[in-house]
């Protein structure tokens, strides 16, 4: 995945902290000239905003998705969906969960070490009346899996309410993790998660 779509990403699914150059340059592990050059070249494509806040020597700038752009939220939808096209066997095993939930977030030591993991982690955002089909669908998945399936049901008001309450598990859940199904209400969910 390119530089572009990764800082796009970090600045879609780190949304806890206000992103600058320093920041975004650590998480890609990039110097910041290099990350300097990558935002100017997305801030004149109209992806991102960058303000300028304070002034003279501590000034710094901070670093937003420009959600007027309506391409943007295609975008971010579109490198979600290229993310876990890499997570394959987890699309396949979950696919029958992809009409029933908003949508659904692998994460964990699943996402970095299939091998070494003990458990499969999931969120799975979906209207309350479809938690019961969910839960049957899983069980038949989980007589398929050797590890043990936790899923974690919200609606998205509870999920939103979690989130702005700085639950640190799913706060990272979504950092590092990967969007399976219904990347495009995710990206709908983020949008509104910033304002």
């Amino acid at each position: 995945m390119g530089t572009n779509k990764r800082l796009m990403l970090v600045l879609l699914k780190d949304f806890t902290i206000k992103q600058t150059i320093t920041s975004i340059a650590k998480e890609l592990k990039l110097s910041r000239v290099g990350i300097w050059k990558i935002l100017k070249k997305l801030e004149a494509e109209k992806y991102i905003l960058i303000e300028s806040v304070g002034s003279g020597k501590t000034s710094t700038s901070i670093i937003k998705i420009n959600w007027d752009n309506l391409l943007v939220e295609k975008a971010l939808a579109f490198y979600l969906t290229e993310e876990s096209i890499k997570q394959r066997r987890w699309r396949v095993n979950f696919a029958e969960l992809e009409n029933e939930v908003d949508f659904l977030l692998l994460y964990g030591s699943i996402v970095t070490s299939t091998q070494q993991a003990d458990d499969i982690d999931i969120v799975g955002i979906a209207k309350k009346n479809k938690f019961v089909k969910i839960q049957k669908i899983l069980d038949k998945i989980q007589k398929t899996e050797s590890k043990k399936i936790h899923l974690i049901d919200f609606i998205v008001s509870e999920f939103r309410k979690e989130l702005q309450n700085n639950n640190k598990a799913f706060i990272d859940a979504i950092k590092k993790g990967v969007i399976l199904f219904g990347q495009e209400n995710f990206v709908k969910f983020m949008k509104e998660m910033s304002k």
